[in-house]
């Protein structure tokens, strides 16, 4: 993981998620890697989702997405492709 990628992954200790969501599973597994497997790099579907949920919590975590959010994956997702 990257340092930008670890800051991420551990800024989703602050946020609060619903209770069982995907959204909460798949970022306590983005805090873990990035405490004991930080040496492990992401897929790019787990990137693509970092900086999704990243997007989708960004009120509950300003300052981390105020530093990256000019991140093309850092956007709203657009349904049905280019139009």
């Amino acid at each position: 993981m990257t340092q930008e990628q670890i800051e991420i992954a551990m800024s989703f200790m602050h946020v609060v998620f619903l209770p069982g969501s995907w959204n909460k599973r798949f970022a306590q597994s983005m805090i873990y890697k990035a405490r004991v497997e930080s040496t492990k790099e992401l897929t790019d579907a787990q990137n693509e989702w970092l900086y999704r949920i990243l997007f989708t919590y960004r009120k509950q975590i300003p300052d981390v997405y105020e530093k990256y959010r000019d991140n093309p994956l850092c956007q709203k997702a657009v349904k049905g492709g280019n139009q």
